[in-house]
């Protein structure tokens, strides 16, 4: 039991003695939690603890509660460096409900136009949301992307100047990436960076517990949803009337030979092979017949 406990901290350094009692149980190992907790404390294994600035008096609750996946997504920046010194810009994307990531775009700099190529693949393979949650960042607030959501029936919904936490599952996502992975590894350069960025978000979709979701990986708690709910559809986007422009075809020379020599689980999201997804016939909007958005 030691070592298993052992194995388990040694691959996950971040987590803690419950999400490593739940992976215990998950392989049909029959424990106490509190006996976990001792062994974990009496070999050493305790994480520890980083202290947090914790704001004085109630902040406001979140505009917009998700009652269902693709109900609203959020998105948001992080930046990190390579030992070069370059410059690394993040674009994570989430689902509110599911807390499943649907991207990490890693790149030196990401500009308004390309977070509009990033929506726009992901509109095709998973549909729209009803809401997209954003601080007011100037990529965000740039009138192109406002003038495009509009045209895509997808409403913005801007947290207030100063409050992350009104964007607080996009900050958990960001907080868990910056504890789990960046801090974790020395980057030589985007590709490498891209790799192993994409290698995480793979593991937080298919493998990490997640407590907010009873502990089971957010994929699996969209599969039982999804399955618990016959009626509900992942509709997904026609194609644009222009060229999609992240279609694999319409890549341009640089971004090829930038991912040529990686694998397909390279943070590139250009290619549908990076997905290994085909989008579905279309359907209505996400949960159109099923909330009553007046009402909330």
């Amino acid at each position: 039991m030691i070592e298993e406990l052992k194995k388990i901290s040694k691959k996950h350094p971040r987590e803690g003695n419950r999400k490593a009692c739940e992976k215990l149980r998950r392989k049909d190992i029959v424990i106490n939690h509190k006996k976990v907790e001792r062994l974990w404390r009496e070999n050493g294994l305790t994480v520890p603890v980083k202290r947090r600035m914790r704001r004085r008096g109630k902040g406001l609750d979140r505009p917009i509660k998700p009652f269902y996946p693709n109900h609203v997504w959020a998105y948001d920046f992080m930046e990190d460096s390579c030992l070069n010194g370059q410059k690394l810009r993040i674009l994570n994307i989430v689902d509110e409900f599911t807390k499943e990531s649907f991207e990490t775009y890693v790149d030196h700099s990401i500009s308004a136009k390309k977070v509009i190529d990033v929506l726009e693949f992901l509109f095709f393979i998973h549909g729209r949301p009803v809401y997209l949650r954003s601080d007011n960042g100037p990529e965000f607030i740039a009138e192109a992307i406002q003038n495009w959501l509009k045209q895509q029936n997808v409403s913005t919904a801007y947290i207030e100047a100063g409050k992350p936490w009104q964007n607080g599952v996009g900050e958990s996502f960001n907080s868990r990436l910056r504890d789990e992975c960046l801090n974790m590894e020395l980057f030589y350069g985007l590709s490498e960076a891209r790799v192993t960025i994409e290698n995480y978000r793979r593991y937080y979709n298919q493998e990490r517990l997640h407590g907010s979701l009873d502990y089971v990986p957010p994929l699996e708690f969209k599969q039982q949803w999804l399955t618990d709910h016959p009626g509900y559809h992942m509709g997904a986007l026609p194609p644009s009337p222009r060229d999609l422009s992240l279609d694999a075809s319409k890549q341009t020379v640089k971004e090829k030979s930038r991912t040529a020599d990686l694998c397909c689980q390279a943070s590139a999201p250009m290619t549908s092979q990076r997905s290994g997804c085909v989008p579905a016939e279309p359907y209505p909007l996400a949960g159109e017949t099923i909330v009553n958005e007046k009402n909330i």
